[in-house]
């Protein structure tokens, strides 16, 4: 607690709490007497010299009776003042106690006022000079008692005032000068008096306030060495040990015997001799030159076990010179440094596969681009597995990531001081090689093929057998560029991906050139549509007599510089940019609008991407687009590939089954191809099945591909589904097709897709390109 006194004294014990007041005037009453026995020895020896010089039979009755009551009463002050020293200091004083104290200094100092008032008048003048000086020293004496105004001035002020009655009862005018010269002397010794119980009353409060302080700031370390995880700690100047904590004992596996005294440096210092830059060498280099040192990590062997003290410390001198040791604090930070080091670790490793992960692998790549310089030799190797997602979606994500788990183990076979491999992100890996394992291009591609061939065995998760392969993509630097080396490792990767997979690319120029082309071409594409360069053109699909019941609606974008581009590149791109949506309105509207203008029995087939099922109001287009034509329902056909089915999400089926109550009809395009499964023919009634050219392209001649083919006419005629075979381009092909039973055919050998005018030529049966047709 800390307390502020006013200058008053009235404030001042305002101030002050009752047991703060007690304690003040026990040290006040302790330092008066501890000086009063001096006060009574020496007006004891003055009231002597008075006795012998003025020992003459007019003033022995007096003086007899002086000394009668002095000496009893000297005795009795000096035995108490005796007692007050041998004792211990009581808490607080007793009225009693405080009253007799007074009550002696009245009593003592009214047998020394009696001294000028008996004897100065009858004086000659020798003897008025000493009587005066004899009492002038006494008056002082009682500056012995300042810190106790009532004493001091009981003692002081009555000896004052028989001085001035002896000088003033002599009647002569030079004394009564001087007895007026007391009074002012007399002011200034009552001034004094109060204003040094004033400073010493402050004094003894500041000291308790101080002690007050020193007692809380104990109870605070003592408190915080019991309880904290920290501990203090001190040593002298021979740098032992004279301070030990209990922590420090607990931290230290030993005992406050064995520490005490100890060298600091047995204490801290490694048990073999610490390397250059070692903590204990920076610790020893800031004793040594007498420096604080604040949160150093000093890392020691304690009872055999690894921990980490963190130690501040400041150097002490006595005197401001003479060096005396250093004081400090310390903790035990191993279980934060532990944590500090794992969260450091997760930030730079991938937590599944334990490997580094993408910042550390950009970091690795930027200590590379700086160790390399111009001309150094590195290379990246971008690494994605192949069927990974069928592996979770078939499996479960609980045996994807043991995949992954068991894939980066493998990795870790070829990791090295010149391999270093990383997690990037879900089924991405990268590797960093540099120095001997990036010398030529040859070591990088047996590198790679290794990695092929170490994947290509068959992995075992939870008890399940799985094969996958992996592609890879590789980039080397300098001549690749150090700056987009990644980025062109995977462009690589995305070569081999889209070549078969499950093998490795170089990066070629030519990979950038066609990203180029394709970002160009995707932002022509963007406003294709809003510059009317799409068209349509129509493919005939004939019966078996050789009659057109339909056509299909193929779209072309006629770029104004590069010409018609083909579907196969300008489609992938608007699902991927969304074009798709719009593009796929425009269609089906141009389509209705078209075929609205053929006979009843002529149907126009649209086909339509996944992307548009899940992104737009598919029922709602197709009403609008009927609507706006005046094209029949029945006439329409909606052609959907199987991929649909691999999101068929409710929306997507809600979808379907509102086409079906409109009376669109649906054809299941690209059958036998991709995912094909009998369940959508069991969910979703569908009126047609095309069949894809891949199984058309060879026959009659493949028995395989005409077995599969016979299959899937059998199944949809028993279903009551019409079969149409897609890219029939051949006499014997068509003849073989009918003679399987196929309802419908399409292809070159009848038509190419064509303009809505010659389309309508088609109609009538006219430019059809074919020989006369024999129905099998």
């Amino acid at each position: 607690m800390f307390i502020s006194f006013p200058v008053g004294t009235h404030r001042e014990s305002e101030a002050l709490d009752n047991n703060l007041r007690a304690r003040v005037r026990v040290e006040q009453f302790d330092v008066a007497l501890r000086l009063v026995p001096f006060t009574v020895l020496v007006s004891l020896s003055v009231v002597q010299v008075i006795v012998y010089l003025f020992w003459d039979p007019a003033n022995r009755a007096y003086l007899g009776l002086l000394e009668a009551a002095i000496l009893p009463l000297a005795i009795a002050v000096l035995q108490q003042c005796w007692q007050w020293r041998s004792r211990p200091k009581p808490r607080e004083l007793t009225g009693t106690f405080i009253r007799r104290a007074v009550l002696a200094a009245y009593a003592y100092g009214c047998l020394l006022a009696s001294i000028p008032i008996m004897l100065f008048v009858g004086a000659d003048p020798d003897g008025r000079l000493l009587i005066a000086a004899s009492c002038a020293g006494l008056i002082a004496t009682g500056m012995s008692a300042a810190v106790l105004p009532p004493v001091a001035i009981g003692f002081s002020g009555l000896i004052i005032a028989g001085s001035f009655f002896g000088l003033a009862a002599t009647g002569e005018r030079f004394y009564i000068y001087v007895a007026t010269l007391l009074v002012f002397y007399a002011a200034f010794i009552c001034f004094t008096i109060l204003h040094l119980s004033r400073l010493l009353k402050m004094r003894v409060v500041s000291q308790i306030d101080l002690e007050r302080q020193q007692e809380f700031t104990n109870l605070l370390l003592n408190e915080f060495e019991e309880n904290a995880s920290d501990w203090l700690w001190e040593t002298n100047a021979e740098l032992r040990l004279q301070h030990v904590s209990p922590r420090l004992v607990e931290v230290a596996r030993s005992s406050e015997r064995q520490l005490l005294g100890l060298p600091l440096e047995q204490l801290l210092l490694p048990a073999v001799a610490a390397p250059e830059g070692h903590p204990s060498t920076v610790l020893w280099n800031c004793i040594a030159e007498r420096r604080t040192f604040r949160n150093l990590i000093l890392p020691l062997n304690i009872a055999g076990e690894q921990r980490t003290w963190e130690l501040s410390g400041k150097p002490i001198f006595t005197n401001g010179t003479r060096f005396s040791g250093y004081r400090g604090v310390g903790s035990d930070v191993t279980e934060k440094r532990q944590s500090e080091e794992r969260l450091s670790y997760l930030a730079l490793h991938d937590t599944l596969t334990d490997l580094p992960n993408r910042v550390q692998f950009q970091q690795l790549l930027e200590a590379a681009r700086e160790q390399a310089g111009a001309s150094g030799r590195f290379a990246v190797l971008a690494l994605d597995l192949d069927e990974f997602k069928n592996v979770n979606d078939t499996f479960g994500h609980a045996a994807g990531d043991g995949l992954l788990r068991a894939f980066a183990e493998r990795l870790q076979r070829f990791a090295s001081s010149d391999v270093h491999i990383a997690r990037l992100a879900g089924d991405e890996f990268a590797l960093l090689a540099k120095g001997s394992a990036a010398r030529d291009r040859h070591t990088v591609a047996l590198l790679a093929s290794d990695i092929v061939a170490a994947v290509a065995s068959p992995f075992t998760v939870n008890g399940i057998r799985v094969s996958i392969g992996v592609s890879i993509g590789i980039a080397m630097a300098p001549q690749d560029g150090c700056l987009e080396i990644m980025r062109r490792a995977d462009l690589a990767l995305y070569r081999t991906k889209g070549e078969g997979r499950n093998g490795y690319r170089f990066y070629e120029a030519e990979m950038d050139e066609r990203i180029e082309a394709r970002r160009a071409l995707s932002t022509d594409l963007r406003g294709a549509l809003d510059r009317n360069e799409f068209l349509l053109h129509f493919q005939p699909i004939v019966s078996r007599e050789g009659r057109v019941r339909g056509f299909e609606a193929l779209v072309r974008w006629k770029h104004p510089k590069r010409g018609f581009v083909s579907p196969a590149e300008f489609i992938p791109l608007a699902e991927e940019t969304g074009v798709i949506i719009p593009l796929g309105e425009w269609i089906l509207q141009q389509a209705c609008a078209t075929a609205a203008g053929w006979p009843g029995d002529i149907s126009i087939a649209v086909n339509l991407s996944p992307i548009q099922f899940r992104h737009s109001d598919l029922p709602l287009l197709v009403i609008s687009a009927l609507q706006e034509s005046g094209l029949d329902a029945s006439r329409l056909e909606i052609e959907i590939t199987e991929s649909v089915f691999l999101e068929a999400t409710p929306a997507i089926k809600t979808a379907l089954a509102k086409l079906r109550e409109l009376g669109v009809r649906l054809s299941l395009d690209d059958f036998g191809t991709g995912y094909s499964s009998l369940s959508y023919l069991r969910r979703l009634a569908f009126d047609k099945i095309k069949i894809d050219q891949s199984f058309v392209r060879d026959l009659p001649h493949e028995q395989s591909g005409a077995a599969i083919v016979r299959a899937i006419i059998d199944l949809a005629t028993s279903l009551k589904m019409t079969v149409i075979a897609e890219g029939v381009e051949t006499e014997a092909q068509r003849r073989c097709l009918l003679s399987l039973g196929c309802h419908a055919l399409q292809g070159y050998l009848f038509s190419r897709p064509v303009p809505a005018d010659e389309a309508n030529a088609l109609v009538t049966g006219q430019g059809l390109r074919r020989q006369t047709i024999h129905a099998a």
